[in-house]
């Protein structure tokens, strides 16, 4: 096995050893122990003591009271914050999510056995020893995720937990036990009773995870999102997205940006804008998070013909994709079109419109698809200079504002004053007028005395 220790560990240490020098039993537990155990990287060292609240902050000089009620209290060790949770029991849990109350205990088995895995229920000690009572490191090296204790007891407590172990199974490429999979499906109803915004936290961990295309699959097969409160999208539920997943998100890691990711699966599923507002908006995703996605989705249904047009036939100018790209700029705005233009570079098949073209790419020969490459790449180049060149994309990059042009024209402020300055932005866009402030405004006071703007 691995050397479990690691530099976060270690500059933990102190918190246990301050612990268990006062009497206190105090142990690593849970997700920091089963990413150590696997060589991954550390978000969060959680710890685990017999010590209640109370006398966690009389030992340590800065804490903070972070959760009380479930006994947890944050330790501030060299400008680090550790969680540092009394060994407990928890009662009856309440709307299939959180317990009723939970009851201090001094033993740490008593501890490990109320939570959700085997992999998350392993605890390790200063000296280096592991407490593994329910053999999660035996299931880590079978390659198994398997409940703690009875899987329907576990689900019924917390409904997420089902959610959770597909993000799980994923993300270590692990196989899902039989009786787990099956009080899975036996309890997904439950489903209904948890808030929209933590099954989105979950689906935004696995969409950034290491197996995206897995975390879908599982998702799929257990039918977990047809029970969910808020209604889904129905092509989150069909299987022939997957047949071309393993390929997509093969090139995933070159996906940094996590809303690069979102958009990447919404246009290989073929989603609608439309869906992907409704999937976003179920999700709880912020309004300008949601917004922008589904601004990138609408970039690709734009130029997905333009696209296919110019890579399928010679005739066809660039200067007519050039001006159904600048346009979309300017409706889009530039983080959504660059959003697509990084989507594109990584996962050029996604140009060709998601499942449908992907399926009839296949039948290509490889000539011609090696061909179809070459003018997509060349393509997405071309693009993405016309993007960097454009003299300005949006009002804050014109030379001119509002108040520059009022004082010009000496007219008070109106709706006009907005449409003539869009009038301005897309004439600065298409290079009829220079994007310098006294052609701008000059050209503004031709704009205005011809009417345009009002008309």
């Amino acid at each position: 096995m691995r050397s479990i220790w690691n530099e976060s560990l270690t500059a933990a240490l102190p918190v246990l050893q301050t612990l268990e020098s006062h009497g206190f039993e105090a142990v690593f537990v849970g997700g920091c122990v089963r990413d150590s155990l696997l060589g991954r990287p550390l978000k969060d060292v959680d710890i685990a003591t017999a010590a209640t609240p109370d006398q966690v902050m009389e030992l340590f000089g800065r804490t903070i009271p972070t959760g009380l009620q479930h006994g947890t209290v944050s330790v501030i060790l060299n400008d680090e914050l550790y969680e540092v949770t009394t060994f407990r029991t928890e009662s009856d849990y309440e709307g299939f999510r959180r317990p009723a109350s939970v009851q201090f205990v001094s033993e740490l088995e008593a501890d490990l056995q109320r939570r959700d895995f085997t992999i998350n229920a392993m605890a390790l000690r200063s000296n280096g020893e592991l407490v593994d009572p329910m053999n999660g490191m035996e299931d880590i090296r079978r390659g198994i995720l398997r409940c703690v204790g009875d899987p329907d007891t576990r689900f019924q407590e917390d409904a997420l937990r089902m959610i959770r172990a597909v993000r799980f199974a994923a993300e270590f490429k692990l196989r899902i036990a039989l009786g787990t999979w099956r009080a899975m499906k036996r309890h997904r109803g439950l489903l209904v009773h948890i808030a929209m915004e933590r099954i989105g936290a979950e689906c935004d961990k696995m969409v950034g995870g290491a197996q995206p295309d897995r975390a879908g699959a599982w998702l799929i097969s257990s039918g977990l999102m047809d029970y969910t409160k808020a209604p889904l999208p129905a092509a989150l539920k069909d299987r022939r997205w997957t047949r071309t997943a393993g390929e997509i998100f093969a090139d995933f890691p070159h996906i940094v940006d996590l809303d690069d990711r979102w958009a990447a699966v919404c246009i290989s599923m073929a989603l609608s804008r439309q869906d992907a507002l409704q999937l976003f908006q179920a999700f709880r995703f912020s309004v300008k998070r949601t917004a922008h996605l589904s601004s990138v989705i609408a970039v690709q249904a734009s130029m997905m013909e333009a696209i296919e047009a110019c890579l399928l036939r010679e005739d066809i100018k660039r200067d007519e994709l050039d001006r159904k790209w600048k346009l979309l700029i300017l409706q889009q705005g530039k983080p959504a079109c660059s959003a697509w233009l990084r989507i594109s570079g990584v996962l050029p098949m996604l140009i060709a419109g998601g499942i449908d073209s992907s399926e009839k790419r296949n039948s290509d020969t490889a000539d011609h698809g090696r061909t179809l490459t070459a003018r997509n790449e060349s393509l997405i180049a071309h693009l993405a200079h016309e993007l960097s060149a454009l003299p300005a994309a949006e009002l804050s990059e014109l030379a001119v504002d509002g108040s520059e042009i009022l004082q010009r024209l000496r007219k008070p402020a109106g709706p006009w004053l907005g449409l003539l300055l869009n009038r301005l932005l897309q004439a600065a866009a298409f290079a009829e007028v220079a994007n310098e402030k006294e052609q701008l405004l000059q050209y503004a006071e031709l704009l205005y005395r011809s009417n345009s703007p009002e008309g």
